[in-house]
């Protein structure tokens, strides 16, 4: 009898236990925007119980610059506080990766010769860039892919999307193939010879992300 007094109140203990861990967990979540412009989604500031740091979102940004920003820590500061990337990824419950959109277009944009040794170098100091980051445990990564705003080219960025998509599944994270919606689709750019985004194309993005992170 004794025995199952314990056992009961053992159970109850734990169950106690259990409700004050809900009721006071944190329901925030907190997202990492990091990358190029094609990350920074302005409609992800409208997702309630979330908080958002694009303090590493740059336009200009290319492969490189990213993987060195990681890779050797900067810091900004930031509300007076000095703060460095690997501090607020370690902070982060998801991370939104764009990045290399500056990467291919200045090759298109030049010329396509050796265009596959181009993208294979790309895409391998992409993935130093994903290690970097998976030494932190997040709830859900989202790596966005490439886009063409024109109908030429297309098997490049077949095999770019391809060749990320199979690293983003090695490390479990979630690939947004970006091109199926925006493809050629003149209506979501800015300018039509310029891959930066209107409203409306950061709101086609924006839905894929939010069906998502329902899942997370």
């Amino acid at each position: 009898m004794k025995k199952i007094i314990l056992i009961l109140f053992l159970f109850f203990l734990l169950y106690a236990c259990y409700i004050i861990y809900n009721l006071t967990e944190d329901k925030n979540k907190s997202i990492t925007l990091i990358g190029d412009n094609i990350a920074n989604n302005p409609y992800i500031n409208n997702i309630e119980n979330i908080s958002v740091n694009n303090d590493f979102i740059n336009k200009d940004y290319h492969i490189n610059d990213l993987l060195n920003i990681i890779k050797y820590n900067q810091e900004l500061d930031i509300d007076n506080k000095t703060e460095s990337i690997h501090q607020i990824l370690k902070k982060s419950d998801i991370v939104i990766l764009s990045i290399g959109m500056n990467d291919l277009y200045y090759k298109l944009n030049d010329n396509t010769k050796e265009i596959y040794t181009y993208l294979n170098s790309m895409i391998n100091n992409y993935e130093l860039i994903i290690k970097e980051i998976s030494r932190y445990d997040y709830k859900q990564v989202y790596i966005l892919g490439y886009y063409n705003i024109t109908n030429n080219n297309n098997d490049i960025f077949t095999y770019i999307n391809y060749k990320l998509s199979s690293i983003a599944k090695n490390y479990n994270y979630t690939f947004i193939d970006t091109n199926k919606i925006l493809n050629n689709k003149q209506e979501y750019y800015k300018k039509e010879t310029n891959f930066n985004l209107n409203n409306k194309g950061y709101y086609q993005i924006f839905n894929i992300l939010v069906e998502n992170l329902k899942k997370s």
